[in-house]
Formats: C-alpha cells, sequence, structure tokens
C-alpha cells in the first residue's frame, strides 16, 4: 500500500472531488521550516536491478532565522515499488556539500559509486562553521565514495586542494551565500565514459577579497573506479569569485568519438578566448568546448539564445543537455532578461554542434518557448530526457509569480524529435494553493518517469515536502491514463486573476466554457492554441467555474477566482 507523508494527506484532502491518484509509487518526505533539520531530494536515477537512487541533501535548522544551513550530501535508495531500502547523510565536520547533492555512478558489476565535494563551511552562525575547530579545514575536497546496500562507504578516494579561506561577506545574512561567495570546489558535470568517471569543476576564489586571491579555474577530469585521478586539466579563468552554482546544474558533458563536448552557459571571453566588447559577440552568449580525450581543447563554438543575428540581452539559467539520436545536442534552459528579472521563461532548443561546422556560433535548428510572462523556470536539475524511441520529455514549472505564493504547476510535455507536441500534462493541484515546482525527470528502463518535485502550503508557507513520484509510460498515452495516474490535461491561470483567465492546454479540437456559480454559462470559445486567454474584465468578482470540452465530453475542470 502507498504511504504519504502528512502534508501529501492534507494535500489530497484538500482537492475538491478528488479520487486516490495512481501512479505507482510515491516517496514524499513532509517537513516545517521550524523543524531542526530536513531531507531535500533532488535526483532519482534508476540502477540495472531496478533499485532507485535518490541524490539528495541534507540541511540543519539556521540560527538566522527561518531558514537552514548549507547542504551536505545526503542518498536514498528505494526499492522497485518505492519502499525505502537504506538513506544516508555524509556529514563532514567543518565542510558543507559545495557540490549540493551526489553524483551517483554504477559501474559494470553493479557497484555503487558517490562522487562529491566539500568546501570549508564560512556561515558563521553555524555549529559547523569551520573555525570552530582546534584545526580549521585548509582545503576543499574532491572525493569518490564507494557505497554498500546501505549507503555506508565501503571504500574512500579523496583528494584535497588549497583554497583560499578569505570569507566574503556579500550575501551575509542568507546562510547558504556565504559559503557560495567563499573559496569552493563545485563539481557540475560528470557521465561515465570507457568505464571511467569523467565531467568538469570549477575551482573557485572568494568573492570581493582584495588583494584578489587569484582567478577562478576550469577543470576536466578522469577518474577510475578505483579512485585514481587519471587526468585533471585545469584552465584559468577571467573571472574571480564567481557564485557558479546559480549557472551551473550538472547535464552538461557528452562524449563524442573524437573526445567531448562540454556546454557552459557563460561567454566565450570568461575563458580568455575572445574580448568581452567583440561586437561580434552577444551578451548572452554560451560556449561550447570541443575537447579530445585528454582534454586539449580542440575547438571552441558560442551558442545564443537567439538565430545568432540579433542581440538579445538574456542569459542561460539551469541549462541541462542529452544527446540526440542524430548527433546533435537537445538544450533545456530558462531565460532570464537583464531588464526585467522578475520575467523567465522556459526554452527548449536543438543545436546543430557539429565540430566541423564553420560557423563561430552553433546554429539553432530548432526550438519552443513556454511562459506566463511571470516567473517561469525549467526543472532545476534535469529538465530533458529521451525515451527509448527517441521521444522527448521536457519537464518545468510555470504560473510561478516571483513571489512563489502564487498557484503553480508542474507541466511535463512529451515530443517528438521534431518538437511536435504528442501529449501535455500538468501535476499538481492549482486551485489548491499549493506551490509546486520541478526538480528532475528521468526516465526508467520500462518507459516509465521519475518526477521529483518540491511543494509548499500556500496558506501556510511554513509546511513543505519534497516528493519522489513514479509514472507508468501509459500516463502519457491519453486523457483516461492521465487521470488514472493523477495528472490533469488542461489548467487556468493565475488562480486567482483579476481581467483575464487563462485556459492552457495541449489537446486539439476542444472547447472551453465558464460558468457563474448559478449555473450560468458566461463564456465559451473554441481551443485554437496552447493558451487560450478569455477578457474578464467585465465579469463581477466571484468564483467561477471552466470546463473543457473534448471529443464530445468534459475532459477536465475547475474552479477560478477573480479579485
Amino acid at each position: 500500500m502507498k504511504k504519504y507523508g502528512l502534508y501529501t494527506l492534507l494535500a489530497l484532502l484538500l482537492m475538491s472531488g478528488a479520487k486516490v491518484i495512481a501512479q505507482e509509487w510515491e516517496h514524499s518526505i513532509p517537513y516545517d521550516m521550524s523543524d531542526e533539520e530536513m531531507t531535500h531530494q533532488y535526483c532519482a536515477y534508476e540502477l540495472s536491478d531496478g533499485r532507485i537512487i535518490v541524490c539528495s541533501a541534507r540541511c540543519f535548522q539556521s540560527g538566522m532565522g527561518s531558514n537552514f544551513y548549507p547542504p551536505h550530501p545526503a542518498m536514498i535508495t528505494l526499492l522497485p515499488d518505492g519502499e525505502v531500502l537504506a538513506e544516508n547523510d555524509f556529514f563532514k565536520p567543518g565542510y558543507w556539500g559545495a557540490s549540493y547533492y551526489p553524483y551517483v555512478f554504477e559501474n559494470s558489476d553493479g557497484e555503487v559509486f558517490a562522487l562529491m565535494s566539500y568546501s570549508p563551511d564560512h556561515d558563521t552562525a553555524y555549529f559547523n562553521y569551520y573555525q570552530n575547530y582546534d584545526n580549521p579545514p585548509e582545503d576543499a575536497i574532491f572525493g569518490l565514495y564507494k557505497l554498500n546496500d546501505q549507503l555506508e562507504i565501503e571504500e574512500s578516494h579523496e583528494y584535497s586542494y588549497p583554497i583560499d579561506n578569505y570569507e566574503a561577506r556579500y550575501y551575509q545574512g542568507w546562510a547558504w551565500w556565504c559559503c557560495h561567495f567563499s573559496g569552493n570546489i563545485f563539481i557540475h558535470s560528470a557521465i561515465i565514459d570507457e568505464d571511467n568517471i569523467v565531467g568538469a569543476y570549477t575551482k573557485n576564489v572568494s568573492f570581493g577579497h582584495q588583494p584578489l586571491q587569484g582567478y577562478d579555474s576550469l577543470f576536466f577530469f578522469r577518474m577510475s573506479f578505483d579512485g585514481e585521478l587519471l587526468a585533471n586539466v585545469g584552465y584559468q579563468m577571467t573571472t574571480s569569485g564567481s557564485p557558479w552554482q546559480e549557472k551551473l546544474r550538472r547535464e552538461q558533458f557528452l562524449a563524442t568519438d573524437y573526445g567531448y563536448i562540454y556546454y557552459n552557459p557563460m561567454p566565450p571571453y570568461y575563458f580568455g578566448f575572445s574580448d568581452k566588447k567583440d561586437a561580434n559577440r552577444a551578451y548572452d552568449d554560451g560556449t561550447i568546448f570541443y575537447l579530445d580525450k585528454e582534454f586539449n581543447v580542440l575547438k571552441y563554438k558560442a551558442f545564443r539564445q537567439s538565430d545568432g543575428n540579433e542581440w538579445e540581452d538574456n542569459y542561460f539559467e539551469d541549462m541541462a543537455i542529452i544527446r540526440s539520436g542524430h548527433n546533435t545536442t537537445y538544450v533545456a534552459t530558462e531565460t532570464i532578461s537583464n531588464y526585467d528579472q522578475s520575467y523567465e521563461d522556459c526554452r527548449l532548443y536543438e543545436f546543430d554542434d557539429d565540430i566541423e561546422g564553420v560557423q563561430n556560433n552553433a546554429p539553432i535548428i530548432r526550438q519552443i518557448e513556454r511562459g506566463t510572462n511571470d516567473w517561469d523556470f525549467v526543472a532545476l536539475s534535469r529538465a530533458v530526457d529521451a525515451t527509448d524511441n527517441n521521444t522527448l520529455l521536457f519537464c518545468y514549472s510555470m504560473a510561478c509569480g516571483i513571489s512563489l505564493l502564487n498557484d503553480s504547476w508542474v507541466v511535463i510535455e512529451r515530443l517528438d524529435e521534431n518538437f511536435e507536441n504528442i501529449s501535455t500534462v500538468y501535476y499538481g493541484n492549482g486551485s489548491d494553493h499549493l506551490f509546486c515546482w520541478a526538480e528532475s525527470i528521468t526516465t526508467t528502463r520500462d518507459g516509465g518517469v521519475l518526477l521529483t518535485t518540491e511543494t509548499k502550503n500556500i496558506d501556510n508557507p511554513q509546511q513543505r515536502w519534497t516528493t519522489v513520484t513514479k509514472f507508468p509510460a501509459e500516463a502519457f498515452v491519453g486523457i483516461e491514463e492521465a487521470h488514472e495516474n493523477g495528472l490533469k490535461v488542461a489548467i487556468a491561470y493565475p488562480n486567482p486573476g483579476k481581467d483575464v483567465l487563462n485556459i492552457r492546454t495541449g489537446l486539439k479540437d476542444a472547447w472551453v466554457e465558464v460558468y457563474d456559480m448559478n449555473g450560468r454559462l458566461v463564456h465559451d470559445q473554441e481551443i485554437t492554441d496552447n493558451v487560450t486567454s478569455i477578457n474578464t474584465e467585465s465579469w463581477p468578482s466571484g468564483t467561477y467555474v471552466w470546463k473543457v470540452i473534448a471529443n464530445g465530453k468534459e475532459v477536465e475542470s475547475g474552479k477560478w477566482i477573480k479579485q
């Protein structure tokens, strides 16, 4: 029988006319912002024997207010039916988990390894503050750890790197930022290639220290599962103290026949490749590195959030990439305007990143944009994945609002390789004052989907829960199948709203009807686009019922409040 956390049960009870949802399972961990500690689930992956590894972080309550201290890497193992097999955190005195949560790898023998980094903890209010110890740490740690079935460390292979311990105060007052802007090592890409682990990390100096403690460095590495560092090639950057954790996530490295392709959302001049003032390069350039097997740079190209001919003053955030089946790269990202940072939208690109291409900029083959003219963002850790039949899953959170207090939805689009929509489903319950956002989406060998989300109760923002949900493949096939798995095929936003009611659905040949609480039809309209906007300026304030009709029957409905 499926087990629910306290707040998940609360959410289910709040659902108007709800039925018990029929996902295969969900693993939900409730917490309150006043709790002494919490576990945050970020990413879930299936192992070869069907077990699920959940990459997580463990945090303790801050003395600075309703907040948590910097994270420590943690992991949870679930059985194929979602039951907990083991859980553990990897606390290290005087350090914080500078890469947030572990990278998990399974070698050809089925053994499980965690790749993690640690840096001195500079949160002065924390009991784990590095200067609280007789011998405070002076190095950052880059380590590979072999784990048993109970997630206990059987073997440890650690490498220490001197790092400046100047305490950056740029964001003093919010626990994590004290550490972000102090010297640290941050792993942001790692994959298995030829039975080795390869990837990239940055070694960052502290922000704002005068005189400067040097420059940040970008490293490419290769490590065996025996913990031997086979290669570790560094490149000096032009930055000092960049908060890379806010730009780089962990899906940016690809293996090729000649070596590797590495995507970095920072422009080429960050790596000394070009002049920042070069008029031929827009502000929002990212950089593609083409590397041989020894991590020598064979070539670099810029990539942009436009066709390369416009000056589009936006930049990349929370980027994740996967390789297509025809030697191009899919890039999921959100864009943030430098002119209005309350506006973000979600984008999926396909770049032609053939090393033989003569262009200085990787051409965009196709792209889609999704947003609500508000604060929308892609799944923060992994927003795109591919199924065995080469269809794509694109995951993002929408209708969120800059305050994080609006009703929101997690959107999963199933697309063909040409970005044509096959189906769209919505996870969450926007009429019940639950703010929900996506952390990651990954596929399983049986065609299922692992969705990791974070939710808070808008009416009581202290109440929150972090959830991994397993959906079967059929949940994304049709309307009935979506409903059987607790998913919706149409939503209304913003809710509550004022002068506009938006109905969003991927259904074709559909119709929307809106009724007042007396059952009187106040609006009906054919749905021709993904978003149907209804002008409600003349409507009295109150509660309305909307319905979406398809194939001659009602397929979705809900309440909408006009303020």
